[in-house]
């Protein structure tokens, strides 16, 4: 290892950059390199109006968590943004978070339209080969330590279902990645499959402009605005029907959305390290595997990823494990050379999977986080992330409630437009 060491970051969305904060404030001394695909830093929230193709977002977005749950450590989201940010602001929030923590500062550089190509071990040093999307010019760079951030939500999920291939054949069925706006919909019969977030704002979308909605999801028993179905047994293009597995059949279906969720993608990993990682040859995956507290290969803790778990709350963890991120990389920090599956076997066997931390168990997680971190001096670090005391505590806990309150409001202003034959908007920024 040089003396200098070398970090690269692959993403600049909200774990990059996240990442690039904590260590550019806890380890001044590290030369910081952030490999972003896109032209601009933001992640899945960069969603220009004049570039929205294959974007990861849709036009009428707010968020499911407060802004006062969702702000980074030491920096909260203006006070004219609403309790539940729409995605512009989140994006205005995310450039300002840059232009405060990173942009200018010595010791990192942003790479804007390169794609990681390539992530390879050689030696005792990381290759990472990248690709100008602009020129094409490839470049090939060493690197002591490498953290993975770049999100996933670019390789959609959808269940293998008998009869489905017709329908996307057709465009008669989307996943929630591919939704811009409920236009879609609009005097349709929609299945909706899928009741977590985006399944939830996507359903409330089309059903101002759609004839009717099924809802297919295994744990709701009724809903306001939607007939609730079980799950999916097959479908038939040539007569527009969906059969249920309880033997029911919805008959003259237009349009199926399915809100099922991303694979793990990475396609750079080299196959050796993408066959321990992934546990398969293919470039994306279900979850991932050797890792310690869903951050760091256990095999060589130089390698590092942000942001895995899923149910939780993202821009304080990813601060979160960056701070550990700076303690393992300098040594403060021992990694064990097991990885969860054998440490953590009996908790995580009562886990329906592994990256889900469900029932509020999350909040465990960061302050199992927060315990190692003390334990390696993190109360003396300049930079400190948010603690998970009781008020964010019961501030987390709330948060369903808060959202369900949410959920009452924009029914009611639903049906407004429906009545009024107006396609879907939200609800007034002050209300």
């Amino acid at each position: 290892m040089c003396t200098t060491p070398r970090l690269a970051i692959i993403g600049a969305g909200p774990a990059g950059l996240s990442t690039a904060r904590v260590f550019l404030a806890n380890a001044s001394h590290f030369k910081i390199q952030l490999f972003e695909k896109d032209y601009s830093p933001g992640g899945l929230w960069h969603y220009p109006e004049h570039d929205k193709r294959h974007r990861v977002m849709y036009d009428q977005l707010e968020t499911n968590i407060s802004k006062h749950l969702m702000k980074f450590s030491g920096f909260p989201f203006p006070q004219q943004v609403p309790h539940f940010p729409w995605r512009e602001d989140v994006y205005g929030y995310l450039s300002s978070y840059y232009k405060r923590f990173i942009k200018d500062q010595q010791n990192v550089a942003l790479h804007l339209n390169t794609s990681v190509i390539s992530l390879s071990k050689n030696r005792d040093l990381w290759k990472v080969i990248t690709r100008n999307n602009v020129t094409g010019k490839e470049q090939s760079q060493e690197f002591d330590h490498v953290v993975v951030a770049n999100g996933h939500y670019d390789r959609s999920y959808i269940p293998d279902t008998p009869g489905l291939q017709d329908w996307l054949d057709h465009g008669a069925a989307i996943h929630s990645r591919n939704f811009v706006n409920c236009g879609i919909g609009k005097g349709k019969n929609i299945v909706v499959i899928g009741n977590g977030s985006s399944g939830s704002d996507i359903l409330n979308q089309v059903w101002t402009v759609a004839n009717k909605v099924y809802l297919s999801a295994s744990s709701v028993e009724t809903h306001e605005l939607a007939t609730v179905v079980p799950r999916i047994k097959q479908v038939d293009w040539s007569q527009r029907s969906v059969q249920l597995v309880n033997g029911e059949k919805l008959e003259n279906i237009d349009l199926l959305i399915y809100s099922t969720g991303y694979l793990f993608s990475y396609p750079f990993l080299d196959p050796k390290l993408r066959q321990d990682v992934l546990g398969t040859t293919n470039d994306s995956t279900e979850r991932l595997y050797n890792l310690w507290q869903q951050i760091f290969y256990v095999k060589d803790p130089t390698l590092a990823f942000s942001l895995l778990p899923g149910l939780i709350i993202p821009f304080p963890l990813a601060e979160l494990q960056a701070a550990l991120m700076v303690k393992v990389f300098t040594n403060k920090l021992k990694v064990p050379s097991l990885p969860d599956d054998e440490l953590y076997k009996e908790q995580l066997s009562q886990r329906p999977k592994y990256h889900q931390i469900s029932d509020f168990k999350d909040i465990d997680y960061y302050r199992e986080l927060q315990s190692l971190l003390n334990e390696a001096g993190g109360q003396n670090d300049p930079f400190k992330p948010v603690v998970w005391d009781d008020n964010y505590k019961t501030m987390r806990e709330n948060g369903p409630q808060d959202k369900s309150n949410r959920q009452k409001q924009l029914v009611q202003h639903l049906k407004q437009l429906k009545s009024q034959d107006k396609d879907y908007r939200l609800l007034d920024r002050n209300s």
